[in-house]
């Protein structure tokens, strides 16, 4: 009976220890800034596996927590996906990259993402899949037309004079997307902290209440949240009108947008497109993804020694993780609800540049930034 009760104040005290452990690492895991990483458009500049681990331990190194993938974009729809149609049956592997036999477009198959995850796992960083809908698809729906999906494209796809090709926001798009978002979300799975990127970025000028938007942005954040990821989405869609309704498990990445606009326009989306400070006070939970000194641009000019330098420099001078647009100065005394930060790696003007010169050129940037997110606030 002794060893009995013996046994059973062992295994108590083991869970109990356990427990105040869990607690602990929930609490290191979840402290205000402290989930700060490096966002990378593979869509519109295919990189090597090779590079993107190189870009992983760089950010495990310098205590970073994430890597976030932008797979999908006008250019290009970067991962093998049955459900758009891209699979390696019909495609090429050369030097390491399947390129699609119609589109020609470099996507990853799901072995290598795998490996990817994997590597992430050893290396302690989280890789966040970003499925960027309802614009910015223009490669998606070539991909589609390609698997002679046309017919489906017909249904779902509409046209903007503005922003290109965009999913019409229909229960038949909600659940054509999140097939899509199954399937990436099966390659991602399984990482502690896991999060899935939903997109929502430059789709409508609109100012205008937009439930429609609304109804589909919820629906995709429940659909991965069930899946076991945190959702996240870009800022664009959060209006001042729309916030009581939008599904607040939804973790903001905010980039700006709304006051890059000049003119009458602008202040337009300034007076109607909420703020993060406003998006904090009606409880969201935000990252500053700035993209005034969080953005590292690739062309031919911004690789060049002066320029990083400069951006470097300018990164250092205006740091503040409450600062969440260039033309404004923080109301924000504390980091309550500002989950962490992303500096970014975007390829718009990607010129035949290498993974080589761009993994050179943008390493101090991302290792001055990471040093900097660590930094209590000022």
């Amino acid at each position: 009976m002794k060893k009995r009760i013996y046994g059973l104040l062992i295994i108590a005290i083991t869970l109990i220890i356990g427990a105040i452990t869990n607690v602990a690492i929930t609490h290191a895991t979840s402290k205000n800034g402290s989930f700060n990483g490096l966002t990378i458009d593979v869509a519109r500049h295919y990189y090597q596996v090779k590079t993107l681990k190189g870009f992983i331990h760089q950010v495990s190194i310098d205590n970073g927590q994430f890597v976030q993938l932008h797979l999908s974009d006008m250019q290009s729809f970067a991962i093998e996906n049955s459900t758009v149609g891209q699979t390696l049956a019909n495609a090429t592997e050369t030097n390491g990259a399947w390129q699609n036999n119609t589109t020609h477009q470099e996507f990853y198959s799901k072995a290598q993402i795998a490996d990817l995850v994997s590597y992430a796992k050893q290396q302690h960083v989280t890789l966040i899949p970003e499925i960027d809908t309802p614009a910015h698809i223009d490669g998606l729906v070539a991909t589609m037309k390609a698997a002679g999906k046309q017919s489906m494209v017909k249904k779902l796809i509409c046209r903007s004079s503005y922003y290109g090709d965009e999913f019409r926001l229909s229960s038949d798009s909600i659940k054509f997307v999140s097939s899509i978002d199954t399937e990436v979300a099966q390659s991602f799975g399984g990482q502690k902290n896991a999060r899935f990127h939903l997109g929502g970025d430059e789709f409508t000028n609109s100012t205008k209440k937009n439930p429609a938007y609304v109804k589909y942005l919820n629906a995709l954040a429940a659909h991965v949240k069930g899946l076991g990821f945190i959702p996240e989405a870009w800022n664009d869609g959060f209006l001042k009108s729309n916030l009581k309704g939008i599904n607040h498990d939804i973790q903001v990445t905010y980039w700006n947008w709304t006051a890059d606009e000049t003119g009458s326009a602008g202040a337009k989306r300034r007076k109607t497109w909420a703020s993060m400070p406003r998006l904090i006070h009606d409880g969201f939970k935000v990252l500053n993804y700035n993209d005034y000194y969080l953005y590292f641009n690739v062309s031919p000019q911004n690789i060049t020694a002066k320029n990083v330098k400069y951006m470097n420099s300018d990164m250092k001078q205006n740091w503040d993780p409450t600062i969440w647009d260039n033309d404004n100065d923080s109301n924000l005394d504390s980091l309550h609800n500002i989950v962490g930060s992303s500096v970014s790696i975007w390829s718009d003007q990607d010129k035949k540049i290498t993974d080589q010169e761009i993994y050179n050129s943008s390493k101090t940037f991302i290792k001055s930034f990471l040093k900097l997110a660590k930094q209590p606030i000022n």
